[in-house]
């Protein structure tokens, strides 16, 4: 036998030995003692006492149970809390009307027991239903059988919605019967309810011990004794109480001998062990509730201090990229300056070619640089615009005829620009930054385009919106669905063989500098993409 197994079973072996067979032992003491009837003799005035006390306690016990199911969203507790509150209006009216009828022999005979019955049917009922139906929500408080519930099919939650139809008929049906018992054992005598020639005097009372002794059955059944809240202990010592007072009741013979008085004992202490338990709980959430804050203010100081230890981190990082950046672009420019002078005097086609290369890969690590520093401008929040007024119309015309300019010889692709809105469109905004983007899009729709493609360059404005809408269309090869979501964020490269991926990242903080909008889009005749970006038109 596996000792997983064995451990599982000893501790249900200790829980029912510990809480059921040590009090069972107590009460079956007691019952033996209330065989005798005469023992203790009682008058209507003591048992409206005991009823008193019981209602109290029944009172107290419904305001804990649904304060606990409000507070918890817990229904197991819900249904016992009703069960106690109809418990405690029954006993209510049990108590009053016979001490009221105290003289009344006859009719005190069979409305006593009839009352207590539905009220022990009531609670009793209650119990199966809480504990059958919903203690798999208290036991299924592991990581596995969350999971094994999320995973079950819609056919599996539809026949849990039938079972929840049939507690709830279950639930109205016990609720219409014992209303029914009380009202009419104002008027009416039950048959059977008291048979004075057999030991087992009141049968009825064999119904409700018969629930209650389900419910302890499916107390072990579905594991509740696991739950390390000593509320479910108490709970499971006052259904002992109950099951040994309805055992007691049914071999009482007249109201108030000793088989009647004892069980009102029993159900008073079984409430009132009860009551202890929910209160102990209580102290003992709160317990736990002051231990997890202790424990989450320290795993929030924990992160604070790991906080500042990255913040720190990454303050040496930007520092360190800045200067490098910084450092690296102090030899460029004479690198740059020297092979273009040299460049200009040599005659050698050989060597200009070798100084070609030079001047391609300065440029390009200038490039780098310069979008590191970028970068580092961002995050830091100094990136800064020098805004002024002109004609966007005009900056882009001259953008692209420079870019043409400088390098017809490399193009690999044919730019096409079309200005959709002749006059003039008037923005407020950074020039060198707006051609910083505009060359970012034209860098990125070059790296997808050969000598047969074509890349469109549109600036429109639409009727009714103050914005501009420039555009660079390429006929390449589209962008992957996978990059398109992150195609904006810092290092995202697309399949491309060169660039660093902070060319479209700079550009959407420099847009959005501007209050402007900037995305991608594949073309919808599946041939290249669209590069887009808006920006406020200026008054």
């Amino acid at each position: 036998m596996p000792l997983n197994f064995l451990l599982k079973t000893n501790k249900e072996t200790l829980h029912i030995f510990k809480y059921i067979i040590l009090t069972s032992i107590i009460l079956s003491l007691i019952a033996l003692v209330s065989t005798n009837l005469s023992l203790w003799i009682t008058s209507p005035r003591d048992h409206f006492y005991f009823e008193l006390f019981g209602t109290i306690f029944a009172g107290i016990l419904a305001f804990y149970y649904v304060s606990r199911a409000l507070t918890l969203n817990d229904k197991f507790s819900l249904f016992i809390g009703i069960g106690f509150l109809v418990n405690a209006l029954i006993d209510l009216l049990h108590s009053t009307v016979s001490l009221l009828n105290m003289n009344d022999i006859l009719f005190l005979k069979y409305f006593i027991p009839q009352t207590w019955f539905a009220g022990r049917i009531f609670l009793s009922a209650m119990l199966v239903i809480a504990i059958v139906r919903y203690a798999s929500l208290l036991s299924a408080s592991s990581s596995t059988q969350q999971q094994k519930r999320q995973q079950k099919s819609s056919n599996q939650d539809n026949e849990n919605s039938k079972v929840s139809r049939l507690f709830l008929l279950y639930l109205i049906t016990v609720t219409l019967f014992s209303s029914a018992v009380v009202i009419s054992s104002l008027f009416v005598i039950f048959p059977f309810s008291v048979i004075d020639d057999i030991p087992i005097h009141r049968p009825y009372e064999l119904f409700p011990l018969a629930l209650f002794l389900i419910s302890l059955y499916y107390f072990y059944k579905n594991k509740i004794y696991k739950n390390k809240d000593i509320f479910y202990t108490s709970l499971v010592i006052s259904i002992v109480f109950d099951i040994f007072g309805q055992i007691i009741m049914s071999y009482s013979a007249h109201h108030f001998d000793t088989a009647h008085n004892i069980p009102h004992v029993l159900k008073d202490a079984g409430y009132f062990i009860n009551i202890i338990g929910l209160a102990l709980s209580n102290i003992q959430y709160n317990l736990r509730l002051r231990e997890s804050n202790v424990r989450l203010r320290k795993s929030n100081e924990m992160l604070s201090i790991q906080y500042q230890k990255v913040k720190e981190s990454e303050k040496m990082k930007d520092e360190f990229i800045n200067i490098a950046a910084h450092e690296l672009r102090t030899p460029i420019q004479p690198i740059l300056g020297l092979s273009d002078t040299i460049y200009s005097k040599v005659k050698d086609e050989e060597l200009h070619e070798l100084l070609e290369v030079i001047i391609r890969n300065a440029k390009r690590l200038k490039r780098l640089t310069d979008n590191l520093l970028d970068v580092t401008k961002i995050e830091g929040s100094s990136l800064k615009l020098n805004k002024e007024k002109f004609n966007l119309n005009i900056l882009i015309s001259e953008v692209l005829k420079d870019y043409v300019n400088k390098q017809k010889d490399q193009l690999t692709a044919k730019i096409v620009y079309d200005f959709k809105r002749k006059g003039d469109i008037i923005v407020d905004a950074d020039r060198d930054r707006l051609s910083q983007v505009i060359h970012n899009f034209l860098d990125n729709a070059l790296k997808f385009t050969t000598h047969q493609q074509m890349i469109f360059v549109i600036v429109d404005k639409k009727e009714g919106q103050e914005q501009v809408i420039v555009s660079v269309k390429d006929t390449g090869e589209g962008i992957p669905e996978k990059i398109l979501p992150k195609l904006f964020s810092k290092f995202s490269v697309s399949n491309s063989t060169t660039g660093t991926g902070l060319g479209l990242y700079i550009s959407k903080n420099i847009i959005e500098a501007h209050d402007g909008r900037i995305w991608a889009e594949n073309n919808s005749d599946e041939n290249g993409a669209t590069f887009s970006f808006t920006l406020p038109i200026a008054d």
